[in-house]
C-alpha cells in the first residue's frame, strides 16, 4: 500500500468515525464508567440502583413538568389543576398556593438529590468506597427535604408503599454492598454471605 494510499484509508477512517456517535458514546461511557467490569455482585447491585433511580428520577421530571404547566393543562384540558392542588394542600394544613409552590421547591431540591445518587452508583460501578457518602447525603437529603417542605403526612399518605420499600431497599443494599467492599478494600476474602475465612 502506498503512502497515498494509507492517507486516503485514514482519512476515509477519521471521517466515519466523525459521523457516526458510536465512538464517542464508547468513549464517554469509558469515562464515567470505566473499561473493565466490575463482578457479577457488583452489577447487579448497580443495575438494581438504576432501575430504582430511573422510576424516582422519571416520577420526579413528570411531577415537575405538571406542577410548571398547570396553566397550559389547564388550557388544553380544561382540568382545574390549580383547585386539585390546593385541596390536597389545605388537606395537608397549607393554605394557598404554599403547598404547589412547596412541591415545586421539592421537585427542584429532589433532582439535585437522585443526581447525587447516580454518581453513587457510578462510583459504586467502578468499587470506589466514597460512592456510599453520596448515596447517603443524597438520600438523607431527598427524605428531609419531603418531611420539611410538605410534611410527615405526606410522606406517609401520599407516597406509595412500593416508594417507601424501594427507596430504603436502594439505600439498605447499598449499605450491605458498602460493607462487603470496605472488607474486600481492607484485604478480607469475601462472598454475598459475609466474611469467607480462609484457613490458609
Amino acid at each position: 500500500m502506498t503512502d497515498s494510499d494509507k492517507k486516503h484509508s485514514f482519512r476515509e477512517e477519521f471521517e466515519a468515525h466523525l459521523e457516526s456517535p458510536i465512538p464517542i458514546l464508547t468513549r464517554l461511557r469509558n469515562v464515567i464508567f470505566g473499561k473493565e467490569s466490575p463482578d457479577t455482585y457488583t452489577q447487579i447491585s448497580f443495575y438494581l440502583g438504576v432501575i430504582i433511580w430511573t422510576i424516582f428520577l422519571v416520577w420526579t421530571i413528570l411531577g415537575h413538568m405538571v406542577l410548571t404547566s398547570t396553566d397550559w393543562i389547564e388550557q388544553e384540558k380544561g382540568l382545574d389543576v390549580h383547585s386539585l392542588i390546593e385541596q390536597r394542600g389545605e388537606a395537608l394544613g397549607f393554605v394557598g398556593t404554599d403547598f404547589q409552590n412547596s412541591l415545586i421547591t421539592f421537585y427542584n431540591v429532589a433532582l439535585v438529590a437522585w443526581t447525587g445518587i447516580f454518581i453513587g452508583l457510578v462510583l459504586q460501578w467502578r468499587k470506589n468506597v466514597y460512592f456510599i457518602y453520596f448515596i447517603w447525603v443524597a438520600a438523607a437529603t431527598y427524605l428531609l427535604a419531603m418531611w420539611f417542605l410538605l410534611g410527615f403526612s405526606y410522606w406517609y399518605n401520599d407516597t406509595t408503599t412500593f416508594d417507601k420499600i424501594a427507596f430504603f431497599l436502594l439505600v439498605g443494599h447499598s449499605s450491605l454492598y458498602y460493607y462487603f467492599l470496605n472488607r474486600e478494600a481492607r484485604g478480607d476474602k469475601t462472598n454475598f454471605f459475609g466474611i469467607d475465612e480462609d484457613p490458609e
